[in-house]
C-alpha cells in the first residue's frame, strides 16, 4: 500500500518540478513568441496535474484550495493563448482581406500596445504560478488514487435507453392495480373527497437511485393505465421548489394543451376545475420534496375536481412527504433489486451483446453485491467498466475505499463520482457544463455540443471536425448513463438523473452558477459560467454588480435588460466565449460588442433588433451566430471577415448602402441550418453565376423570396445549394419555372421539401425521382392544374411517407403514371386541404392516414380502393349529401373514422359501415342535416368510442345505451334536444341551469381544442414571448396577404408587447361567447338564437385559423395527425 501511495503522488511531484522549470524559463525570456510556446507547454502540464489530483479523494481544505487556484491559473493561461492567437488572426485576415481594411493591430504603435498587454498577462500568470508552487509542501500527503482506467476507444457503446427495465414487474402490477382499482371497493380508505367523487394519492417512496421515476414511467405507460385514464394522463416534475401556483399552471397547461399566462391563482383554479370536471384523470407529481403540509393544502383543493376514480401518483425520497400527501395504505416503498436482477442489469450495461468474460463476471458479481440492490449504482458501474476489459482495474473498483461509506445514498454518490473520475478529461468538462442548466431541463444535443466547442472543451482531431468529436463525447456520456435521452420529434434531447445533476454541481462548484438553484450571492469574481432565466432587472443588476469579469459563458433568457446592463456585458466581460441573449426585448446592440474578441457563440434571437452593428464583423473567432426571429432589415457589410463562422441561422438579403451583399456568403465556411429572406425592395439578383452555396455543407435551407415576378429563378440557380442538402423550403417564389437544380434532381439527398406560395409555377419539379424524399409539402401552388408523370418522374416517390396538398385552388387532376413501376410504395400519411377542383387520386398501396378537408365530395369515390387505410378524416365537404357508393365498404382496416363539418350530409351508408370490422372510434361533429345513425353502427363489435356533437339526430339516449356494452358514448349534443331544454327553461330554473352548463361545457371544450391547436403550432416555442416575436418575424408576409392577421399583430404589439400572441385574442373571443351565453337574454332565446351563437363561434374559429395558417411554422400538419384535432376552417 505504501508503494502505491508513493507512486500515486510521484506523478504530481514530478510535474511540479517541470512547472518550476517552465516558470524560470518564462521569467528569463524576452521574446513573446518563445514565451507563448512555453505557455502552451505549461497549460498542458497543468491540465495533467489537475486531472491527476481530481482523481483522488480530497478531504483537506488546503489541497482543495490549491487545486482551485491551479484551475484558475489554467483558465488564465487559456486567456493568454487565446488573446495572442486572436491578434495573430486579425493580422492574417487584414493582410489578405479584399474588403475594406480593418484597423491594423500590428502597426508600429499597436504592436507596442499589444506586446505590453500580452507581457502583463504573462507576468500575472507567472506570479500566480509562483504562489501556487510555494504551497507544494502538501503534495506527499495526497491520498491514493484508484488508478487510471485502460481505455479501449473503439469499444462499441450503447445508449442506456436501449436497455429493458429489470426486476420491477411485480411492483408495477401492484401500483397499476392501486390506480385502476374500482373506488367503490375503497370506501373505507382515508381519501380526500370532493363533490365530484374521490381523489386518491398514491406515493412511491425510496432513496435516490432506486428507480422511483423509472417505475412511475412504467406504470404511466402501461396499457391498462392508458385505457383506464383515457380522458387525461398528466405528468409534471416538481423538484425541490414546491410552488402551488406554479404546479397549478403546469396542470392547467397539461389539461388544456395550451400555454397559461395567468397571474391570478383563483382564476387558474377555476380553469382547472372546468378543464378536469367530470374527467377521470391521472396526475403524476414526480420528485416531490415538500414537507410543508400547508403548501399541499393549498394545492390539494384545486385537484379534487375530477370524476370519481381520479388519482395522483407521487414519487419522493421522503416518508414525511408520503404522510402529508397520501395515506399509509396508498404508500409503496420501492424495493431494492434482488441480487440476481441487479447482476442482470450490471451485465447488460457491462457487456451488452458481447460474450461475457467469466473472470470479469466473477469480479462483477462481487461488485454488484456491494451495490446493495441500487439500480443506478449497477448501471453506472456497468457503464463505466464496459469500455475496459482490464482485470486489475475491475479489481481496483471492487477494492475501492468508497465501499467503506456507511450511508447508502452517500455510497451511491460515491459510485457516481468513481464513474466520473474514469471519464476522459474533456468528457469531464462537458458533463460539468450541464450543471449550468437546472434539474430536469431538457438539453438539445446539437446546441450542447456547440456550447462545448465554443468553450474549447471539444476540438477537431485528425480528420474529424469538432462537431463530430462532440457527437462522440455526447454519445459516450449517454452510454455511461450520465445523460438520459428523452423523446423528441425532430432533434435529440437529453436530461440527467437528479443524482447525476447533484454530481455535476458538486464537481463544478464555484465555477458554474444558474439562477434556478443558486442565489446571487454565489456569483463571484471567478464564476466562469452563468445562466440567468426569467429574472427581473434588479436580479440581473445584482448579478452583474458581483463583477464576474472572467465569465466565459453568459446565458440570459427572458430577462429585462436595460441599456446600461447591455453596455456592461459588451464592454467589461471581455473573456466571454458564449453569449446568449434570447427573448430579452433588446432593440439595439451596442457597438462595443466588437470588444468581445474571444466570442465564439452569439445568440441574439427573439429580440426586437432591426440592425446589427458593423463592429460585429470584428469578432474573428465567432463560430456560431444566431439571429432568427429578429426584425433585421439587412446584414452588416463585411460579414465575410468572420472567417471562422460555421453557422449563420438567418441572412437578411437587401440592397442599399451599408447592406451586406449576399455574395459575401461565398467566402464563409457555413454548414448546418440557414434561412435567407429577401427584403421587399431587393432587386439585385445578379451574382455573376458564382454558385454561392455550392461548397457549403448546409443540411437545411429555407428561402423566403419577396413575391416579385422578377428573377427568383436566377437567384435560386446562383445560390446553388450543395448536393448534401437534406431539407429545402421555398416560400413566395415569383418565377414561373424552377431552375434545373430542381428539375434535374441535382439535390439527390433531399429528405424534406416544402414549396409554399409559389403562385406562378405551373409545374412541380419531378420530386418522384428523389430516392430519399420522405416528406413533401405543397402549399398555395395556385397555377398547378395537374400532377402526373412529370411530377412522379421515373422513381414514383420510392421513400415518401408524408404528403401535404394544401390550398391548391386549380388542381384538377392527380393521375397515375405510366413510367414508374409503383407509385408511393411507402406513403402512410396524406393531407388534401382546400383543393376544391380535385376529383381523383392515384392508388396508394400502403396509406394509413388520410385527411380530406374542404374538397369536393366526388374525391371520396377514390377512397374505396385504399384498403390499407387505418384513419380516415373527412371535413367540410360542403357539396356532399351522402358518401359515394363503395367508398367505405372495403376499408376493413379502418380503426378511426371522423366526419366533421359536412353540413349537407343527410345519411351514412349503413350497409357499407357494417363491414368496418376493426373500427374503434367513430366521431360525427357538426353535421347539421344528419338526422339519424344507421342501425348497423350499433352492431359494430369493435367500436369502443362514439362521439356525436351538434347533430340533428333523432331518438333518445336510451337507444345508444342499448348498443354494444363496450361502447363509450361521449358528448351526445343534439340540437333539437338542446333547443327543447332551452324552451323548457322558461318554467324550470333547473333545466335553465342545466342548459347553461351544457353550453359552457361545449364552449369550454371548443376553447380547449383551439388552444390545443395553437400549442401544437408553437411546439418549438418555449413561451408566449417567443410566439409574438415569431409573429413579428413573419410580419412582412402577413401584411401583404392577410389584413386580419396584420390588425391582430398590431393590436397585440401595442397592448401586450411580447407577453402574448393570437392565443389571447382566441381566449377573449371564447370568453365573450361564454359571457353572452351566461346572460339572461341568451337563456330566453329560442333554438334559432342558439344556432346563431354557435355559428358566430365557428366564424371566430375560422378567422383565427386563417390568421394562423399564414404563419410559417415547422411541421404544420404533423401535429394534426397525432391529435386528430382542429383543422383550418374554410373562408
Amino acid at each position: 500500500m505504501e508503494g502505491a501511495l508513493v507512486a500515486a503522488t510521484r506523478f504530481v511531484a514530478d510535474k511540479a518540478v517541470i512547472l518550476f522549470q517552465l516558470d524560470e524559463k518564462l521569467k528569463a525570456m524576452t521574446d513573446i513568441e518563445e514565451k507563448m510556446e512555453n505557455i502552451k507547454e505549461l497549460s498542458t502540464i497543468i491540465d495533467m496535474v489537475i486531472e491527476d489530483v481530481e482523481s483522488h479523494t480530497l478531504n483537506k481544505d488546503a489541497v482543495k484550495d490549491w487545486l482551485r487556484k491551479l484551475k484558475y491559473l489554467a483558465y488564465d493561461l487559456e486567456d493568454v493563448m487565446d488573446c495572442y492567437n486572436t491578434e495573430a488572426l486579425r493580422r492574417q485576415r487584414s493582410s489578405i482581406s479584399s474588403f475594406e481594411p480593418v484597423r491594423d493591430f500590428f502597426s508600429s504603435n499597436n504592436q507596442i500596445v499589444f506586446t505590453s498587454r500580452i507581457s502583463d498577462m504573462i507576468k500575472a500568470v507567472t506570479n500566480s504560478l509562483d504562489s501556487i508552487l510555494r504551497q507544494k509542501s502538501f503534495l506527499p500527503n495526497l491520498p491514493q488514487s484508484s488508478g487510471h482506467m485502460p481505455l479501449n476507444p473503439y469499444r462499441e457503446t450503447h445508449s442506456r435507453n436501449s436497455f429493458d427495465v429489470i426486476g420491477r414487474e411485480i411492483e408495477k402490477d401492484m401500483i397499476v392495480g392501486m390506480l385502476t382499482k374500482d373506488d367503490d371497493d375503497d370506501d373505507d380508505d382515508d381519501d380526500d373527497k370532493s363533490s365530484h367523487g374521490t381523489l386518491k394519492v398514491i406515493t412511491i417512496v425510496g432513496m435516490g437511485g432506486l428507480g422511483k421515476t423509472t417505475l412511475a414511467q412504467l406504470v404511466f405507460n402501461d396499457a391498462r393505465v392508458k385505457d383506464h385514464f383515457e380522458s387525461s394522463r398528466m405528468w409534471t416534475v416538481v423538484g425541490a421548489e414546491f410552488d402551488p401556483a406554479k404546479i397549478m399552471k403546469s396542470v392547467l397547461e397539461l389539461a388544456t394543451g395550451a400555454s397559461v399566462n395567468i397571474s391570478q391563482i383563483d382564476l387558474v383554479r377555476q380553469k382547472i376545475e372546468k378543464a378536469l370536471s367530470g374527467k377521470k384523470f391521472l396526475l403524476v407529481l414526480d420528485d416531490v420534496w415538500n414537507e410543508d403540509a400547508t403548501k399541499w393544502n393549498v394545492l390539494k383543493p384545486a385537484l379534487t375536481c375530477g370524476a370519481r376514480g381520479s388519482k395522483i401518483l407521487v414519487t419522493t425520497r421522503s416518508q414525511q412527504v408520503s404522510s402529508i400527501m397520501g395515506s399509509s395504505n396508498t404508500t409503496h416503498q420501492i424495493q431494492q433489486l434482488s441480487r440476481d436482477d441487479c447482476l442482470s442489469l450490471f451485465q447488460q450495461f457491462a457487456f451488452g451483446d458481447e460474450a461475457v468474460d467469466q473472470n470479469l463476471m466473477e469480479i462483477g458479481e462481487k461488485i454488484v453485491k456491494k451495490c446493495g440492490g441500487v439500480p443506478l449504482a449497477a448501471i453506472s458501474l456497468g457503464s463505466m467498466l464496459r469500455i475496459t476489459r482490464d482485470e486489475p482495474y475491475w479489481s481496483s473498483v471492487l477494492n475501492s475505499e468508497i465501499w467503506q461509506l456507511g450511508n447508502k445514498e452517500d455510497k451511491v454518490l460515491a459510485v457516481l463520482k468513481l464513474s466520473y473520475d474514469s471519464l476522459p478529461p474533456r468528457s469531464k468538462k462537458c458533463f460539468a457544463f450541464a450543471s449550468l442548466f437546472s434539474k430536469n431541463n431538457r438539453m438539445t444535443k446539437d446546441e450542447l455540443i456547440k456550447l462545448w466547442i465554443a468553450n474549447g472543451f471539444v476540438s477537431s482531431e485528425g480528420n474529424f471536425d469538432a462537431e463530430t468529436v462532440g457527437n462522440r463525447v455526447f454519445d459516450d456520456l449517454v452510454s455511461r448513463s450520465f445523460f438520459l435521452l428523452v423523446p423528441s420529434q425532430d432533434v435529440t434531447k437529453c436530461t440527467m438523473h437528479d443524482l447525476m445533476h447533484d454530481l455535476a454541481r458538486s464537481v463544478s462548484a464555484d465555477v458554474y452558477c444558474n439562477s434556478k438553484q443558486d442565489s446571487v450571492k454565489h456569483i463571484g469574481n471567478r464564476t466562469y459560467h452563468l445562466h440567468i432565466y426569467l429574472a427581473n432587472t434588479s436580479k440581473v443588476t445584482r448579478a452583474l454588480s458581483k463583477k464576474p469579469l472572467y465569465l466565459r459563458t453568459l446565458i440570459l433568457n427572458y430577462v429585462s435588460l436595460n441599456a446600461d446592463q447591455l453596455e456592461l456585458v459588451f464592454s467589461e466581460l471581455k473573456y466571454l466565449r458564449v453569449l446568449e441573449l434570447t427573448g430579452n426585448k433588446i432593440k439595439e446592440v451596442p457597438t462595443s460588442i466588437g470588444n468581445l474578441i474571444h466570442l465564439r457563440y452569439l445568440n441574439l434571437s427573439k429580440n426586437r433588433i432591426r440592425v446589427l452593428p458593423d463592429s460585429i464583423t470584428l469578432l474573428h473567432n465567432l463560430q456560431y451566430l444566431y439571429c432568427h426571429h429578429l426584425r433585421l432589415t439587412h446584414m452588416p457589410c463585411g460579414l465575410a471577415r468572420l472567417i471562422n463562422l460555421q453557422s449563420l441561422s438567418f441572412f437578411a438579403a437587401a440592397d442599399g448602402a451599408g447592406a451586406c451583399s449576399i455574395i459575401e456568403l461565398e467566402h464563409l465556411k457555413l454548414h448546418g441550418e440557414m434561412k435567407i429572406q429577401f427584403s421587399e425592395n431587393f432587386t439585385n439578383y445578379s451574382c455573376g453565376g458564382r454558385k454561392i452555396l455550392k461548397n457549403k455543407h448546409i443540411n437545411e435551407l429555407r428561402l423566403k423570396f419577396n413575391c416579385s415576378e422578377s428573377n427568383d429563378k436566377d437567384m435560386l440557380d446562383d445560390l446553388c445549394p450543395n448536393s448534401s442538402l437534406k431539407k429545402l423550403s421555398i416560400c413566395n417564389y415569383g418565377s414561373r419555372q424552377f431552375p434545373e437544380l430542381l428539375i434535374e434532381s441535382q439535390l439527390p439527398n433531399l429528405v424534406e421539401v416544402c414549396l409554399k406560395n409559389c403562385r406562378c409555377c405551373e409545374h412541380i419539379p419531378p420530386f418522384g425521382n428523389l430516392q430519399f424524399l420522405k416528406k413533401l409539402e405543397l402549399h398555395k401552388m395556385n397555377a398547378v392544374t395537374q400532377m402526373g408523370a412529370e411530377f412522379h418522374g421515373f422513381g414514383g416517390f420510392p421513400s415518401l411517407q408524408e404528403l401535404y396538398l394544401d390550398r391548391m385552388d386549380d388542381l384538377e387532376e392527380w393521375s397515375e403514371s405510366d413510367y414508374a413501376d409503383e407509385l408511393f410504395p411507402l406513403l402512410k400519411t396524406l393531407f388534401i386541404v382546400k383543393c376544391p377542383k380535385l376529383k381523383s387520386m392515384p392508388r396508394l398501396p400502403r396509406i394509413q392516414y388520410l385527411d380530406i378537408s374542404y374538397c369536393s365530395g366526388s374525391l371520396l369515390s377514390c377512397v374505396g380502393r385504399l384498403t390499407s387505410l387505418s384513419v380516415l378524416r373527412v371535413e367540410a365537404m360542403d357539396d356532399m349529401t351522402s358518401f359515394p357508393n363503395g367508398c367505405i365498404r372495403n376499408l376493413t382496416s379502418l380503426t378511426a373514422f371522423e366526419i366533421k363539418g359536412c353540413k349537407q350530409l343527410q345519411c351514412l351508408p349503413g350497409d357499407e359501415m357494417q363491414h368496418l370490422e376493426m373500427i374503434r372510434t367513430l366521431t360525427i361533429d357538426r353535421c347539421d342535416n344528419l338526422a339519424s345513425l344507421p342501425s348497423e353502427v350499433g352492431c359494430l363489435g369493435s367500436l369502443c368510442f362514439l362521439r356525436l356533437r351538434v347533430c340533428l339526430l333523432s331518438g333518445s339516449e336510451e337507444k345508444f345505451q342499448n348498443w354494444q356494452k363496450g361502447v363509450r358514448i361521449r358528448d351526445i349534443w343534439r340540437r333539437e334536444s338542446l333547443g327543447a331544454r332551452m324552451h323548457d327553461s322558461k318554467s324550470s330554473d333547473y333545466n335553465q341551469q342545466k342548459a347553461v352548463n351544457m353550453i359552457e361545457e361545449n364552449l369550454q371544450e371548443d376553447q380547449q381544442k383551439l388552444e390545443l391547436r395553437v400549442f401544437e403550432m408553437e411546439v418549438e416555442i418555449t413561451c408566449l414571448n417567443e410566439a409574438l416575436l415569431c409573429a413579428f418575424s413573419e410580419k412582412e408576409e402577413a401584411l401583404s396577404r392577410n389584413e386580419f392577421l396584420n390588425s391582430e399583430i398590431e393590436a397585440l404589439s401595442e397592448k401586450l408587447g411580447t407577453a402574448g400572441s393570437e392565443i389571447k385574442s382566441l381566449k377573449e373571443m371564447v370568453a365573450m361567447a361564454q359571457r353572452l351565453v351566461e346572460s339572461e337574454s341568451v337563456l330566453k332565446e329560442t333554438e334559432s338564437s342558439m344556432n346563431s351563437v354557435l355559428r358566430e363561434k365557428e366564424e371566430m374559429g375560422v378567422q383565427f385559423a386563417d390568421s394562423l395558417s399564414e404563419m410559417e411554422q415547422k411541421n404544420r400538419y404533423g401535429h394534426l395527425k397525432r391529435k386528430l384535432s382542429w383543422r383550418p376552417v374554410k373562408n
